[in-house]
């Protein structure tokens, strides 16, 4: 059974039973309320009839034997007729029960003598569908002694109850239909952002991440459609990442089967020449240097590929590192390449330390000024630049090359990935150093910033936070 249906039912049960007692209860008291006022109205006029009836048979005793029942009736008359209630009959008995005097042919029940001598008792007699208060007592200080009854018609408050019944049955009824419209439609509200969620989640279910539930209660509702969403946005995040994962993934792979074609279509087929040709000195060296060289190449992609795979793998041991230490180390590597083509290297660090790996570092500054020797046309300009501020040490490694396009500026540090590719193989590279960099950067938990324009040039701009404790003015 769905959710709303259970809800709709256990507010119409809950509204009927609620309703029922309620009902029961208030016919119930204002049935018990009349009965009770009815009792105390009923004794009330038996005692005065008893008072009257006691006080004019006080001299019966004088009365010659065979006129006092005849006295008792007239007595008895007299008083009923002074006291001329509606609905009341009173009843005279001698000492043997046998009736004297009835205001009423009609007498609702008959009682025993020992029913009779209880004094001011009263109770309910039913007779012919008719209810009444009988009150039973004997006469005061008379002799001889009669039993005195009178009789209260209380039929008027049992039908009253009956058709507060059929009122309330009525009434109810009434109730139940308006309360389960009502109800129907509060559920419904309700149950509307459950229904939103349920069709949001079969949608996402679906392959359809850019659903999003919609509630703007600031209840509890409100709260889970909103944890849903934010649910809902992180799994579709995830999914953007999984699948841009997949499409790096597949172009590593495409990339990789490309860079390995290429040279080896080359190295197979001069060595094929080499096997089945009958070539002079000179072309057996040509053949064997191209060999040599696509060889060298693919053994320096295997070498960028292994670290690339194990930079974040591996335990480096993290120290203090000075930076104008660093920079001594740095420029022995890659002077050589820059005057091959005559670029000016200008190297302005000041003092300060960075806490990590020097190898690594090396690395990096290596692949960045080997990236931007690529993007040079010869006699051009690259600066590596050092400056810390606070607790974290800044470089920048800035020159005036060819750029990179901004759309091609979130691409860059994919492996394989190259801007100009006829260029980069030209000069040897195969598109791995950025995607290091980005490892050798995340490795010291240091952040950086690529700004580039084309036919201007490129600014690298590395954070490396400081260790804590560390000497800052370290040369």
């Amino acid at each position: 059974m769905k959710f709303f249906w259970k809800s709709f039912f256990i507010y119409i049960n809950l509204m009927m039973v609620v309703f029922s007692v309620f009902g029961l209860w208030l016919v119930s008291s204002t049935f018990r309320s009349s009965l009770e006022r009815e009792r105390e109205q009923a004794v009330t006029e038996y005692q005065m009839f008893q008072f009257a009836f006691s006080t004019m048979a006080d001299g019966l005793a004088q009365v010659e034997t065979d006129r006092q029942d005849q006295t008792v009736m007239e007595i008895a008359d007299s008083v009923v007729n002074g006291l001329s209630r509606k609905n009341v009959f009173y009843a005279v008995y001698d000492g043997n029960g046998e009736k004297i005097y009835g205001s009423s042919a009609f007498m609702p029940a008959v009682l025993s003598i020992q029913d009779m001598d209880s004094h001011g008792n009263s109770r309910i007699v039913n007779r012919d569908g008719k209810y009444y208060i009988a009150v039973t007592g004997r006469s005061q200080e008379t002799d001889p002694v009669y039993y005195l009854i009178g009789y209260k018609d209380i039929s008027h408050i049992y039908e009253e109850r009956e058709h507060l019944f059929e009122t309330y049955r009525m009434v109810m009824l009434g109730l139940v239909a308006v309360t389960a419209v009502v109800t129907m439609v509060v559920t419904h509200f309700l149950t509307k952002p459950v229904v939103a969620l349920s069709k949001a989640a079969k949608k996402i279910a679906e392959g359809d991440y850019t659903v999003r539930a919609k509630c703007r209660s600031r209840d509890e509702l409100g709260q889970l459609a909103g944890d849903f969403n934010q649910m809902a946005e992180r799994l579709s995040d995830h999914m953007n990442e999984l699948s841009e994962a997949v499409r790096r993934q597949e172009d590593f792979t495409a990339s990789f089967a490309h860079e390995l074609k290429t040279p080896l279509t080359s190295v197979i087929g001069y060595a094929d020449m080499l096997r089945r040709m009958d070539m002079t000195p000179e072309e057996i060296v040509e053949a064997s240097n191209y060999i040599y060289t696509q060889g060298r190449r693919l053994e320096s992609l295997s070498f960028k590929l292994l670290e690339l795979i194990t930079a974040d793998k591996q335990h480096y041991e993290m120290r203090e590192i000075p930076v104008k230490e660093l920079m001594r180390a740095l420029m022995p590597v890659v002077l050589p390449s820059l005057r091959e083509r005559h670029i000016h290297l200008h190297i302005s660090g000041k003092k300060g330390v960075i806490y990590g790996e020097k190898d690594l570092l090396l690395s990096l500054f290596i692949n960045l000024i080997d990236n931007a020797r690529k993007a040079l046309d010869d006699g051009g300009h690259i600066w590596l630049q050092g400056q810390q501020e606070g607790k974290v040490y800044h470089f920048r490694v800035i020159d005036n090359g060819r750029g990179i396009p901004e759309e091609e500026l979130d691409k860059i540090t994919e492996a394989f990935y190259m801007v100009d590719k006829s260029r980069a193989r030209k000069e040897g590279g195969a598109g791995i150093g950025m995607a290091l960099c980005q490892k050798i950067i995340t490795l010291h938990h240091a952040s950086w910033k690529i700004e580039s324009r084309p036919q201007v040039g490129t600014v690298i701009s590395i954070s490396f936070p400081m260790k804590e404790g560390s000497d800052e003015t370290a040369e």
